[in-house]
């Protein structure tokens, strides 16, 4: 028989699994294969996407320097992907 909802809600907090952390993993995924691929474009829109997952974590600790750190970062990669500079 399937958990209810109140048993279902208990188990993901136990856990301690959330939307964040879940974005976090493929944001940090991804940044272990960006920079070996920076001579390629692809390796730019890996470490612009990574970053961009990451950010939602440290917004969400309130570590206010890490999600500027991010944005720009972020940004860096894709006016490099775009060409523009």
């Amino acid at each position: 028989m399937g958990m209810n909802y109140k048993q279902r809600r208990a188990y993901v907090k136990l856990k301690g699994s959330n939307w964040s952390t879940n974005l976090a993993w493929i944001g940090t995924t991804l940044l272990l294969f960006g920079p070996y691929l920076l001579s390629y474009q692809i390796g730019f829109i890996l470490n612009a996407v990574g970053i961009m997952l990451l950010t939602p974590q440290v917004y969400k600790a309130k570590q206010w320097n890490l999600v500027f750190l991010n944005i720009v970062s972020s940004t860096g990669y894709w006016l490099q992907i775009f060409n523009i500079i």
